[in-house]
């Protein structure tokens, strides 16, 4: 007790550098907590699985197009050992699907789930019962309950699928606490004899051990889809913990239910959250090392009079100890105070959790003992003679502070570097022009039939012919709407390679589109040679495609598609008719796809693009609500702006550049914190310097060039190193990238500049205070 009542005599005797530790040490905790927050989530996805080490999912390959599902619909995908699976499941997503309770109408992510699923995967029970045995059944997640149902029990209540099917609800799920690949709103019971227009996905739990890898090369042999057309498949296992990180297999299986991670995004996270708590704890450990030259003499002391290794540790580690407690205290009400922003910031919500306490326990434990031994072990291997002299202001304890402040500062560099980059790479992703209309474009769905091909009759196909029909006129008619086109994706949509065949016999891979003319006028997308076929079918391409296939002009230029060829073995090449400029289909960064577009008068699909007269969105959006309650009986209907839509390609890099700006930003805070304690403690042993200089007849210029001399000089030597440094981050963050910002000199100017001036701005104060001491008051304490 007399310890940590010693202990914290000497902390409140030396509160300037207690508080300057404190809030540094504070902030860097903070920012790490917020970060290891965010990255254990991104590591947890799908840990309500029972067995998430030993379950795989099947990923099908047909040509060169993948996506995360099954390639029959009853046989047997996976050529396996039935002795290596322990558990199988089918399921089918059903994304923004419609259904019915009474007059309301909803879209929801539902899947359709065998019982094995509920057996793989924990969800808990609020109410009901989780059966999925028979026929008509559902669960319903908590949020989904209540939007239908309200505050009356919604156990045993019916609502009606798109299909015309009336399904019961048997239980009610809550949402896992941890991230999942698929966005659940309902699980639905098998339906026998259902045709669904997706193809299920398959997880699968194989014994522990199972060779996975032997596996997958079994299943690089072709076998045929079994679905009638001829194809071939290769099949290949992906486990479930890898699984979130296939951003594209994610994204052809379901654009809309299947969320995927960046783990490029996730690395660079990482490497901030250590850098931040680098710099943190070299700032801590820089501080301390100035209170313990401000009491080496008195430990040393101790080591004299016959003390050992034990009361000084303790000693030291019961300071070391309040400073961590009162530091994570600081640290969590940062932590909590900015939790709006952060769930902004990170499109989450985080909740305290059993993670947060082994943090917390962890930082306490190992923080101030680490800490307390270096600074220990460092006193007592210290020669009694020479310690007991310099008491903290020998050339190397000066070195020593001069060396993690010059750490420090590179890593504060190399931060602000990469926080300009990222925000120089976001301004050209979103500056630059997609090479498409994108202003006055609605993105809707606007036909909402059922998925199970199973359910229609030749009356019911008549009847939402008639609907569609409806529709079409309807958006014909509208004088605010310019033009429109109705297809299966929307513009940043399509994913889909085939294999073309040039004049010279010519393998090449291209993007395949299908449109019709009116998306080429809506979408104002310039014709550089040639027509658009307008009465019968045809081949336009962009410039690259023409590139890729080997042509200068459309003289001579033809293409063999070689998957209808498979089909057709007569099939003659054809000639392309048209020539567009080319565009961005997708995220700018990943440049311009060489692209096919087969051209036909008419398409079908759900999916309207919709060009609209400036100013008339909201009259527009009104008509379509009215069009959907005349059709449907509803006004839910799903739409966006094509112009959000393009912004939301850039919603990872706008949050990257945001953190970074962010923490570089406290990362600089912290390391003028320690410079700001440093200083003080240096300038202050120089005072007698200092004053008989003045009496030497020192001008005030001079004494400024003194103190600033050594700071500018690390801060210069920081930069030095920093600038490779942060020139290798962003050449392997960016080695991908077809498009990205150019790194130029200026960058790694900026970047100085403002830790520089900021740096300098904090030391001014305490220098100009030192270069006007009465050098007569000063002779007089010493």
């Amino acid at each position: 007790m007399n310890t940590l009542r010693y202990a914290l005599r000497f902390l409140l005797r030396a509160r300037t550098y207690t508080l300057i530790n404190l809030l540094g040490l504070a902030f860097s905790l903070a920012c790490c907590i917020i970060l290891l927050r965010y990255i254990h989530r991104e590591l947890t996805v799908d840990t309500h699985c029972v067995d998430r080490e030993n379950v795989y999912v099947s990923r099908c390959q047909i040509g060169e197009n993948d996506a995360l599902v099954s390639s029959t619909l009853n046989g047997d995908t996976l050529a396996v050992d039935p002795s290596l699976v322990m558990q199988r499941s089918r399921v089918t997503l059903l994304d923004h699907d419609m259904i019915r309770y009474k007059d309301n109408r909803l879209q929801v992510n539902m899947i359709v789930a065998d019982t094995t699923f509920l057996k793989l995967f924990r969800y808990q029970l609020l109410q009901g019962e989780s059966s999925l045995s028979k026929p008509g059944m559902a669960l319903l997640s908590e949020h989904l309950a209540h939007k239908l149902f309200g505050k009356q029990n919604p156990i045993g209540e019916t609502f009606v699928l798109s299909t015309g099917k009336s399904v019961t609800v048997s239980g009610i799920f809550a949402t896992p606490e941890n991230k999942s690949i698929l966005q659940v709103d309902a699980i639905l019971s098998e339906m026998p004899g259902a045709l669904w227009e997706r193809m299920p996905m398959e997880f699968v739990r194989f014994v522990p051990g199972a060779d996975i890898q032997k596996l997958n090369e079994a299943g690089k042999i072709l076998r045929p889809t079994q679905v009638g057309d001829g194809s071939m498949y290769t099949f290949s296992l992906l486990s479930l913990k890898d699984v979130y990180w296939e951003s594209r297999l994610l994204y052809r299986t379901s654009p809309t239910m299947c969320v995927s991670g960046n783990r490029a995004q996730l690395y660079v996270l990482s490497a901030m959250c250590i850098f931040i708590f680098f710099i943190g704890l070299l700032n801590y450990i820089n501080l301390y090392a100035v209170l313990l030259g401000k009491r080496l003499r008195i430990y040393l002391l101790h080591r004299v009079w016959g003390a050992g290794f034990r009361p000084l540790f303790m000693l030291v580690y019961w300071e070391n100890l309040v400073l961590s407690v009162l530091s994570l205290l600081l640290a969590w009400t940062v932590v909590e105070l900015a939790q709006p922003f952060v769930n902004r910031l990170f499109d989450t919500v985080f909740t305290v959790g059993t993670f947060d306490v082994w943090v917390s326990l962890f930082l306490l434990v190992w923080l101030p003992l680490l800490i307390s031994l270096c600074t220990v072990l460092r006193c007592w291997k210290s020669p009694l003679g020479m310690s007991l002299v310099c008491s903290g202001n020998d050339r190397k304890s000066i070195r020593l502070r001069q060396g993690f402040l010059f750490v420090q500062y590179t890593v504060t560099i190399v931060l602000v570097v990469l926080a300009l980059f990222f925000h120089r790479h976001l301004n050209l992703l979103l500056n630059t022009p997609p090479g498409f209309q994108v202003e006055n474009v609605i993105h809707a769905n606007l036909v909402y039939e059922s998925t199970d091909y199973a359910s229609y009759t030749d009356e019911s196909i008549q009847a939402r012919k008639q609907r569609v029909a409806q529709i079409d006129e309807a958006l014909s008619k509208c004088p605010d709407i310019v033009n429109w086109t109705a297809g299966l994706y929307s513009i940043l949509d399509f994913d889909y390679t085939a294999e073309f065949q040039n004049a010279k016999g010519e393998t090449v891979s291209l993007s395949q589109n299908f449109a019709t003319p009116e998306f080429f006028t809506l979408f104002n997308l310039k014709l550089v040679e040639g027509k658009l076929p307008v009465e019968e079918d045809g081949f336009v391409v962009n410039r690259a495609a023409l590139r890729a296939l080997g042509y200068t002009s459309l003289e001579g230029a033809t293409v063999l598609d070689l998957r209808m060829k498979e089909f057709v073995p007569d099939l003659q090449a054809r000639p392309i008719v048209g020539v567009i400029e080319d565009y961005y289909s997708g995220h700018i960064s990943k440049g311009v796809r060489p692209m096919l577009f087969m051209v036909s008068p008419t398409m079908r699909g759900d999916v309207y693009q919709i060009a609209c007269q400036p100013g008339k969105l909201s009259q527009v959006i009104d008509y379509l609500r009215k069009l959907e309650r005349e059709v449907y009986g509803t006004e839910n209907f799903q739409y966006s702006l094509l112009k959000d839509d393009v912004q939301k390609l850039y919603k990872s890099d706008q949050q990257v550049a945001t953190i970074y700006s962010a923490f570089a930003f406290i990362a600089i805070v912290i390391s003028c914190l320690g410079l700001l304690g440093i200083s003080l403690f240096d300038i202050r042993q120089r005072y007698r310097e200092i004053a008989i200089r003045k009496v030497n007849g020192a001008m005030l210029k001079d004494l400024y060039v003194l103190l600033l001399r050594r700071y500018v000089g690390m801060l210069l030597l920081a930069a030095v190193v920093a600038v490779p440094l942060a020139w290798l981050a962003i050449h392997y963050y960016t080695a991908d990238l077809v498009v990205k910002a150019p790194v130029t000199v200026g960058l790694f100017l900026a970047a100085f500049l403002i830790v520089a001036v900021i740096s300098v701005a904090t030391l001014l104060w305490q220098v100009n205070k030192a270069s006007r001491i009465n050098p007569s008051e000063v002779m007089k304490s010493e």
